[in-house]
């Protein structure tokens, strides 16, 4: 049975942080047996954006990295490794996101070395047990390194409705390796296979959530932060998203990634088979965070063979881009991003080719000004409309 820590931290001090990290690891029976003395351990963080900075709650916070470079150094004795790609395919975009959120700051303070794994040599994998993706290529550092400690965001998502340590796989891929993976998969369903499969290939060894300051609503970027108040811990990957989708209201065996991982033998996604240690998820919970619309027809979609969750689900999350031209600062990261091309510039705008539009999110994760608008299809908002008339969910 796995074991989840969770742990109450109530800011980003870093004292508080410290103790808060330490405590969630000393409540996972026999940790201190997997690190020892002179490994190499690489802190996997989840650094979407290239500019916001860490009181939006975008990326991981960087006291929380702080605070893991300084357990894993001080207290392990370990060579310390902090990596990421970017959500953009800018060239400077994972090079600007270590310096918005201070990571290079922590690297020249301590000695860890900071890998970018858009310029890091890379390494093709081949899943034999895929589902979508059968090959890909990831950063080399993840197969150098002794240990892998993934350490992700907790926040909402419009595609995938929850986003988490599964999810944060995918920036182990560099540059424009991601963009392909949403025109392989460019439906909800599919796309959660996917990552997935990327996960199946690259498991950390490791979870540390940042969850002291969540985001809610149209996350992984535009959306609000919310504070959660805590620090959760598992070596199941699986097993902590489904806490932590507790926790704030979602129905794990609803949320894709956590289904199709448990439904592969990848991780535990059932509650009652999971070791809560720690504080329990009915002590901690967020009543009010508030859910992307797609949160309404995936809680009853509990209920539902795989088929027809894939149905509701992909349907209702069917959408395309418009753009907010009042919002829209012509920076044209949204054009630069976009995996199907729809994005273009004309006369000094940012047009949108429906026909083209996958409804990715690609170009709404990129954006920092909330100029990026997904509108759902006849039938998407049909089914919403529904879920909101029968109560089924509180959404946005």
């Amino acid at each position: 049975m796995p074991v989840v820590s969770i742990v109450k931290c109530d800011n980003y001090e870093l004292e508080k942080v410290y103790h808060a990290i330490h405590k969630s690891l000393s409540l996972l029976n026999g940790f201190d047996k997997l690190v020892n003395p002179g490994m190499k351990v690489l802190l996997k963080l989840n650094l979407l954006s290239s500019s916001q900075p860490p009181e939006r709650a975008v990326n991981t916070h960087p006291v929380v990295v702080r605070a893991l470079v300084n357990i894993f150094q001080k207290d392990f004795g370990c060579d310390v490794f902090i990596g990421d790609s970017s959500g953009s395919v800018k060239n400077a975009s994972t090079f600007n996101a270590f310096r918005i959120t201070r990571i290079n700051e922590i690297a020249e303070d301590t000695g860890a070395k900071i890998v970018n794994f858009d310029k890091d040599e890379y390494i093709d994998v081949q899943n034999k047990d895929y589902e979508i993706l059968d090959k890909f290529r990831i950063a080399r550092t993840l197969r150098t390194v002794d240990f892998v400690v993934s350490v992700p965001k907790l926040k909402t998502h419009g595609l995938t409705q929850y986003t988490g340590a599964i999810k944060n796989m995918l920036g182990s891929i560099p540059g424009n390796g991601k963009k392909n993976v949403h025109l392989i998969a460019p439906k909800p369903t599919v796309f959660a296979k996917a990552l997935v499969d990327i996960y199946q290939m690259v498991p950390p060894h490791l979870v540390i959530m940042d969850a002291i300051v969540g985001m809610e609503g149209n996350g992984p970027n535009a959306g609000q932060p919310k504070k959660v108040g805590l620090i959760l811990a598992s070596k199941d990957s699986v097993a902590l998203d489904t806490v932590a989708s507790s926790i704030v209201g979602f129905e794990p065996m609803a949320v894709p990634t956590i289904r199709f991982a448990h439904q592969r033998g990848l991780g535990v996604g059932e509650l009652d088979t999971i070791n809560v240690v720690g504080e329990t998820i009915g002590n901690v919970s967020v009543p009010d965070f508030q859910k992307p619309s797609s949160g309404a027809q995936a809680f009853a979609g509990k209920y539902l063979p795989d088929f027809l969750l894939a149905f509701m689900f992909d349907s209702t999350c069917s959408t395309f881009s418009t753009v907010n031209h009042s919002n829209c600062t012509r920076c044209y990261e949204c054009v630069r991003n976009c995996p199907a091309g729809a994005m273009s510039k004309e006369t000094g705008k940012v047009i949108v080719d429906k026909k083209k539009c996958i409804g990715c999110f690609c170009c709404d994760e990129v954006c920092d000004f909330e100029a990026i608008e997904m509108k759902r299809s006849m039938l998407g908002r049909t089914l919403l409309g529904m879920a909101k008339a029968l109560g089924v969910e509180k959404v946005e």
